[in-house]
């Protein structure tokens, strides 16, 4: 079960990096971009953790660090550029 459910959350994921991929190809705003990766991100980690490992380490948090860090940084410099 516990697989079943990495799968559809990867699943998910990718289903979500692919729309953003097509926003960007759509618009060329970078927001989507990093939006994409971070979710491309997500996917991979939740591949890893499927297939093989089934401890969360310090490299399961990183990933998750690295992919929300992309996030608040695509939106804060979304907000940067409209201010200036």
């Amino acid at each position: 079960m516990n697989q079943f459910l990495m799968g559809a959350i990867c699943m998910g994921s990718v289903v979500a990096s692919l729309l953003f991929i097509r926003f960007w190809l759509q618009c060329r705003d970078r927001l989507f971009l990093y939006f994409a990766a971070a979710f491309a991100l997500e996917a991979v980690d939740r591949i890893i953790l499927a297939l093989g490992s089934t401890e969360e380490g310090i490299a399961y948090y990183l990933v998750r660090l690295v992919s929300y860090s992309l996030i608040l940084w695509a939106i804060i410099e979304k907000n940067s550029h409209r201010s200036r």
